[in-house]
């Protein structure tokens, strides 16, 4: 099983196009929360900028892979502005993310140094500029596969050494998190998934700890959760969701399912139901 994949169309990545233009000045993003970005620079230079922070100069054409907890601006800093490409990333509707991804600061990619994202970029420029009929529907998945591709590198760079992204990736927690991610409705134990990580059971544990921010069967009972909200929006009864994700009673299921989420599941349907898509504001700023 491929694990990083199931886990992407479990949590509904979704990559939108946000901007692309000149910037003459400085690119500033209003976020939601849990909202990642990609930037394309494909011509110019730019200053990554923060009040806080010292100043990251960027003078080549690169990928910029941003996390949630991005807080920097991107200011061109040369007469000419900076051409940009520029994707959001949503995990699920509420772009609310229960895991943490282990993407914690703005990652650069020289475009040169990407020798297997060179041509994919250049499809994505491509499809930018010909107008041509579902080209939406075409730069949205061509930004996913960016996104999936960027993972790959930063993780294999160690530029990722924590979260999910890496634990997916990882020889020993991989395997625990295939088989939790497979059958939620398991009657896992630390020891168990200690065995499948081939490993003590304080080492398996305290190694999870380290790498995800949560103790195992708080993932474990995080995952359930997130499935359950998946078959709620499907429809099933929530007696069937309860067993499938590894409940003995639908009580139980629901007592969990409030103190995880914040509501019970039906007031969580009806919310979710109701809940408008994110609004993110572009505004370029001449200094």
């Amino acid at each position: 099983m491929d694990v990083l994949s199931e886990f992407f169309e479990r949590t509904s990545l979704q990559g939108r196009l946000l901007f692309a233009g000149p910037v003459d000045g400085t690119l500033v993003l209003d976020k939601p929360p849990g909202m990642a970005f990609i930037h394309v620079i494909e011509r110019g230079a730019l200053d990554m900028v923060h009040a806080d922070k010292p100043r990251i100069a960027i003078s080549e054409p690169s990928v910029l892979f941003c996390p949630s907890t991005c807080c920097y601006k991107l200011r061109a800093h040369q007469p000419g502005g900076v051409d940009l490409i520029c994707a959001s990333f949503q995990f699920g509707r509420s772009g609310q993310q229960p895991f943490p991804l282990g993407l914690l600061e703005t990652l650069v990619f020289p475009l040169s140094a990407l020798e297997q994202l060179g041509p994919v970029i250049g499809s994505l420029v491509n499809e930018f500029r010909t107008q041509a009929p579902g080209r939406s529907k075409a730069l949205n998945l061509l930004f996913e596969y960016v996104f999936v591709l960027l993972v790959r590198r930063a993780v294999s760079e160690g530029r990722i050494t924590s979260g999910l992204l890496y634990a997916l990736q990882d020889s020993q927690l991989g395997p625990a998190l295939i088989c939790i991610h497979q059958e939620p409705h398991q009657a896992w134990s630390v020891e168990r998934l200690a065995e499948l990580a081939n490993m003590s059971r304080t080492k398996f544990a305290a190694l999870f700890s380290e790498v995800m921010s949560m103790t195992p069967m708080a993932y474990v009972t995080a995952w359930r959760m997130k499935v359950a909200q998946d078959l709620l929006r499907e429809g099933r009864p929530i007696k069937v969701i309860a067993d499938a994700v590894g409940y003995a009673s639908q009580a139980s299921f629901s007592r969990t399912f409030a103190q995880q989420v914040g509501q019970p599941p039906g007031e969580w349907l009806r919310d979710e139901g109701e809940d408008p898509p994110s609004k993110l504001q572009v505004q370029i700023y001449r200094d």
